[in-house]
Order: structure tokens, then C-alpha cells, then sequence
């Protein structure tokens, strides 16, 4: 039987202490070999005067061998570590003895490899030697005959480390069978994991867990085998401290790995697997926003509603309440809330507000999610306008200060934008938005863009019988004065005056040309001029 599989799941390299006595002998099963078994210290000493090779336990671990199918059974013993000096020493104690009466060792080699100018420090049994027992010291080749079993019988195998340091693997050879090992089953390899909230009426993150959940599954249809659970690794190997109530089990933390053992109650063959059992908490916060408020008391100081959060950071979730707290501490303790209306206390310095989600019923668990509150300064927005009228309907208005891009613009009640250059312009009265882009102060001012008409007819049918400039009654300081062609002031009147009807001191000129100087309030002054036809 050559098999030389490597069990890691079953044993966890057996770097526990449970083996080093006959009364916790670790049950070989499955005919498979293993890796890194340790053997740390002696435990119970068992070998004296029960062995010819003249040795007892410095660093043991008992095996305990169930003969399933008879034949010959061998093994070797190959130290993790290479090195001459290593020496392993073995005793087999059968067959069908009983711990406490184990009685002489009928295999046994205490040979120590160096001093007997080994090749290796392998040691074991096999087909070709002879001699049933060797050692101690030089005596000896590391090797002996193996063993002739019967179905049913059972051994004692005893490993012992008297020199050096290392662990070891053991291939099993030969044709006997030892008795299988029992198979979690688990066709769909689905996760074992146990994931549940507390909800069982105290918030201490301790559910009870079903931790036999699987156990149909794992089982399926073998025979007298029987599923036990483990707080620990060692508790496992050695069947030690069951968990008693499986079916209803308190959780000790809340991550917490369990480990199960599968034990064939016929064999005494076992496995192992773990999983783990997690108290989780189903709460997750979404996002809050920042919030701002205006200093319109121009104090640094406002009342923010604080609720104004609530639907975000509940995102979407049902039977929640949110409360909030001036720091992390407080809304992990659950102690100094602060109320929904709360005016922020330090004058224009953003303040961190921590908010707590948590159900009203059912899971308990918590999230904590943060943000700010801030109190937005009342800005001085300089400016001044720049006005190219004049222009028929190419006129343009373009607003001109120091740092536009904190500004937003509009004109005439039309939606807001970065640009803050208004083209394309009819004649007229308009109005020109600013508006900073932290919502905290909107100006507006009346600008009035200026044309006049090329020429007027003061024939008396009722249409342009004056000239006027249109739209200049909203500068009634603004003055005009009116010229012939050589210089001669004509006529004058003021923005809030009608106009100009083609007459000097009651008679009519003569249709011609005209020049007018037009000066408003500001000192700006407009040349142009105009064709009077009668």
C-alpha cells in the first residue's frame, strides 16, 4: 500500500500536544501519509523496560493502527530536517493491547544514524531486513522488518525524538489497509460560514448559532459516523470538550472559528474541518452631504436642521432612526446627542457632525457616518459694467470684476451661467443678475442700452414727427443738445422731455442733416447724428 497523500485539514500539522500519550494516541486512517507531525516532549513516560532496544520517551507521538485488510505493513519515517545528527526512534507495541498494559514492543530501533555511519537519518520498516529490533547507539542500519497483520487487529505505534530538531512525514508501504476516513460532504462546496445578526433582544454582538446547520449535508449517507464541535484546534484533534449544546450556541466573538470532527463511532477513524460563525452587523449608512448656511445674521452663527440628512444616510432603509452627536466617541456610545435643530458653535469654522443609524427593532448594530456644518460668509461683490450700446442690436453688456469664476450671471430673468458677457443686445431696459455661486448674495442692477433713430419725418401724420432717443426717460438727467451743420446749437431738452419737433424758435428748418451730443448722468458722452426729412 504506497500511498503518500499529505493531511492538512484532518491534522493541522498536528503541532498540538494531545499525542504524546498511549491514552490520546492519534487513530491513522485512510491509508494516507502524513506531513510536519511534531512531536514535542515525553507526556506520560511509557516505554520503560517495555522495549528491547533499550530507550524511552524524550519527544513522542503515539499512533494508534486499526487493521482493516491484513498484509504487511511498513513504513518511513523521513526527518524535516536532512541533517545526520537528527535522530527518530520508534517501538511498535501489539497486537489488540490496551493502554496501561501495553506490554513488550515487538518492533523497535533506537539506532543512532550518525554513529552508526548511516547514509540518512530515514528510518522505518520494510521488506528486505531481517532483524526485528536495533539500536541503541551505533547498532543497527535505521532499519527493520516490517509486519505481518491480521484483519481487525490493532497497534500501538510510539514515534520519539532523542536528538536534534525537526519535524517528520511517515509513508505507509505494504499491502494492509487501515480503516477509511470519513468524508464531509459537500458536493456543491458551498461556504459553511454562518453569518446572523443579533437580534435577540440585549445588544452585546452574542447570538445563539445552529451550528448542526450543514450536518445532513455533510454526513449524507455514511453510517456510524457522528458530527462533534470544537471552540479550539487542539480540543479537535483530541475529541476533548465538545460543545455541548450545538443545536443553540452562544458565540464568544464576533468572528469566531469552529471546528467540526466527523468520527466513524465503529473505527474510531476521524476528520476535521472548520468554519467560522460571525455576528454581523446589518447596518450600512449611505452618504450625508455638507451643510451650509448663509451668514445672513452676519454673526458667524446659524440654526442648521440637521434631519435635513436623514433620508441619505437611512438610504432607502425601513424601521431606522438617526440621532446626532458632536463627536465620534458620543455616537459610538450612544451618550450626548445633540438635537436636530442645532446652531453651530464656533463662528464661521466648519464643525463635524457624526450621525448614528441604528433600527428602531429587530438587528441590533450600528453606523456612524460623518459630515460638516459651515457657516458662508456674506461675500462684497465689486463690480462694474461695461456697456457698448448704440449698436442697433449688436450692443453687448459685459460685467467686469476681480474674480468671476466665484459668480454666476444672468440677464433678464434667463437661467445662470459662468459667462458673464450679454451680446447681441436689443435697445432697451435690462436687468443684470449676480450671483455668487454659494447661493449667499444675489445683486441685480437696471442698465438701460441706448440707440437713436437715423432720421425722423415732422410732417405731422402722427409717425415720427420728433426725435427722440428711445428708452432715455430712465436717464431724465441726461441732457442733448442738437447742432446744424456749422457748429450751431439748434435746439437742447432733457432725457425726461419728448423730444425734438424740427423747429427753431416756432419755425420749421429745412430737411438736412443734424449732429447731437448726448451726455448722461455718469459724464458719458454719444456724437452722432441724424437726417430730418419733411
Amino acid at each position: 500500500m504506497k500511498f503518500t497523500l499529505t493531511i492538512l485539514t484532518l491534522l493541522f500539522f498536528l503541532t498540538a500536544s494531545g499525542q504524546n500519550d498511549c491514552s490520546d494516541a492519534l487513530i491513522v486512517c485512510g491509508n494516507m501519509g502524513y506531513d510536519g507531525l511534531t512531536a514535542n516532549g515525553p507526556g506520560r513516560q511509557e516505554l520503560n523496560n517495555s522495549n528491547t532496544c533499550q530507550s524511552f520517551e524524550n519527544n513522542s507521538i503515539w499512533l494508534e493502527l486499526h487493521i482493516k485488510t491484513g498484509g504487511t505493513l511498513g513504513f518511513t519515517i523521513t526527518p524535516g530536517n536532512p541533517d545526520i545528527n537528527v535522530d527518530f526512534d520508534f517501538f511498535i507495541f501489539g497486537p489488540n493491547v490496551t493502554c496501561g498494559n501495553i506490554g513488550q514492543a515487538i518492533r523497535c530501533s533506537t539506532t543512532n544514524p550518525e554513529f552508526a555511519g548511516s547514509a540518512s537519518n530515514l528510518t522505518g520498516m520494510n521488506d528486505s531486513e531481517t532483524d526485528t529490533a536495533e539500536g541503541p547507539g551505533e547498532l543497527g542500519n535505521n532499519f527493520i522488518r516490517w509486519l505481518t497483520v491480521q484483519d481487525g487487529e490493532s497497534y500501538f505505534l510510539v514515534i520519539d525524538r532523542p536528538i536534534g530538531a525537526s519535524d517528520f512525514s511517515i509513508q505507509w508501504t505494504g499491502t494492509a489497509s487501515f480503516h477509511d476516513t470519513p468524508v464531509f460532504n459537500n458536493p456543491d462546496s458551498i461556504s459553511l460560514d454562518l453569518k446572523q445578526c443579533d437580534d435577540d433582544g440585549i445588544d452585546d454582538k452574542i447570538s445563539l448559532f445552529d451550528l448542526t446547520t450543514h450536518q445532513a449535508m455533510l454526513l449524507d449517507t455514511q453510517t456510524d459516523v457522528a458530527l462533534t464541535f470544537y471552540e479550539n484546534q487542539n480540543d479537535v484533534i483530541t475529541g476533548s470538550n465538545p460543545i455541548t449544546s450545538p443545536g443553540a450556541y452562544a458565540n464568544t466573538s464576533a468572528l469566531q472559528t469552529i471546528y467540526t470532527r466527523m468520527t466513524n463511532s465503529i473505527t474510531g477513524c476521524f476528520n476535521s474541518t472548520a468554519f467560522t460563525i460571525e455576528v454581523i452587523n446589518p447596518i450600512v449608512a449611505g452618504q450625508p452631504v455638507d451643510l451650509y448656511l448663509c451668514d445672513f445674521n452676519e454673526d458667524g452663527k446659524q440654526e442648521f436642521t440637521l434631519s435635513q440628512n436623514d433620508t441619505a444616510i437611512k438610504d432607502g432603509g425601513l424601521n431606522m432612526m438617526v440621532t446626532y452627536y458632536s463627536t465620534l466617541e458620543d455616537a459610538d456610545n450612544k451618550t450626548n446627542p445633540i438635537p436636530a435643530l442645532y446652531t453651530n458653535e464656533v463662528p464661521y469654522t466648519a464643525e463635524t457632525i457624526w450621525a448614528r443609524l441604528e433600527n428602531i427593532s429587530g438587528c441590533f448594530g450600528y453606523d456612524v457616518v460623518s459630515f460638516t456644518i459651515n457657516i458662508i460668509p456674506l461675500p462684497e461683490i465689486v463690480y462694474k459694467l461695461d456697456i457698448v450700446d448704440f449698436r442697433d442690436s449688436e450692443n453687448a453688456i459685459t460685467v467686469v470684476m476681480p474674480d468671476p469664476e466665484s459668480y454666476e450671471f444672468s440677464i433678464d430673468g434667463g437661467g445662470f451661467s459662468d459667462s458673464f458677457v450679454f451680446e447681441n443686445l436689443e435697445a432697451g431696459p435690462h436687468v443684470v443678475f449676480i450671483r455668487a455661486k454659494t447661493g449667499c448674495k444675489t445683486i441685480h442692477e437696471n442698465v438701460v442700452i441706448l440707440n437713436y433713430p437715423k432720421y425722423f419725418s415732422p410732417n405731422g401724420d402722427g409717425l415720427h414727427d420728433t426725435w427722440r432717443i428711445p428708452y432715455l426717460s430712465l436717464h431724465p438727467q441726461a441732457s442733448v443738445t442738437i447742432f446744424d451743420r456749422y457748429g450751431k446749437v439748434i435746439d437742447g431738452f432733457r432725457g425726461e422731455n419728448p423730444g425734438w419737433d424740427g423747429n427753431l424758435n416756432g419755425k420749421a428748418l429745412p430737411s438736412t442733416d443734424y449732429w447731437f451730443v448726448l451726455e448722461l448722468e455718469n459724464g458719458r458722452k454719444i456724437q452722432g447724428h441724424f437726417a430730418m426729412l419733411r
